[in-house]
């Protein structure tokens, strides 16, 4: 017959009360990790959003098809810019996801830009010009999308460059722009396409004009982003104002 020492009963108590110790799940907090660019560009993509169906709801009221056509490449550029970047600034996951995300972050103002081009090249512009720009400026963000994939650790200053210059192609066109825009359409216009480029610059030299302040999320980069939400803000004016 086995006997059981109360030294043996002791592990056994202490080996089941082991067991039978209940398992604690550590749960991960979710934070934004990016709160003031996730913010600012979270709050553009619900404006643009917003303001899609009033703006192809009055094309659409119209006879031309190229005017709804033109119009939804612009609001979906928009939307899609804005929607990449609070993705990007939002969700932490891992470092190769969020490489991805911000491939696309960046490759999407390639796009936002070619969008914007869009209803100017295809209504304002007579076909002869406005055609080889649109061609060119849509070669140019693909092209540009290919060179952020391959080398997205590029210097900031020469990603604001490339975005800037194809913003500005446009000025290739400007004469018969203001021959065919009111006064106040092309002001809309060009304002929008300063805004652009002051963010762009802002993006380019990451001014350290928040370093001293107790803004913990708000700075250079958050900066940059009201520029371009300003920017779109003037574009859609145009668009919706004199062009549809």
């Amino acid at each position: 017959m086995t006997t059981i020492t109360l030294k043996s009963k002791q592990n056994i108590h202490s080996y089941a009360s082991e067991a039978s110790l209940p398992v604690t799940i550590q749960k991960r907090t979710f934070r934004v990790k990016d709160p003031g660019s996730a913010l600012t560009h979270f709050i553009a993509m619900i404006a643009a959003i917003i303001g899609t169906a009033p703006l192809l709801s009055k094309a659409a009221s119209g006879s031309n098809h190229a005017y709804l056509s033109a119009f939804t490449i612009f609001i979906l550029s928009m939307i899609c810019l804005y929607a990449a970047s609070t993705t990007y600034h939002t969700f932490d996951i891992s470092e190769s996801v969020n490489k991805v995300l911000r491939k696309i972050d960046h490759a999407m103002i390639f796009v936002l830009i070619a969008g914007s081009y869009t209803p100017v090249c295809l209504i304002v512009l007579p076909k002869s010009i406005g055609l080889p720009l649109l061609t060119t400026v849509w070669a140019v963000a693909i092209v540009g999308t290919i060179f952020k994939i391959c080398w997205i650790t590029c210097p900031h200053w020469l990603s604001s460059v490339l975005y800037i210059s194809m913003g500005w192609l446009v000025v290739f066109a400007f004469s018969p722009i203001m021959k065919n825009l009111s006064h106040a359409a092309f002001l809309w216009l060009l304002i929008g396409g300063i805004i652009y480029t002051v963010g762009g610059i802002i993006y380019a030299l990451k001014l350290p004009l928040f370093k001293k302040c107790n803004w913990r999320y708000f700075g250079n980069h958050e900066l940059f982003h009201c520029f371009v939400m300003a920017g779109s803000l003037c574009h859609y004016i145009l668009v919706y104002k004199y062009l549809a």
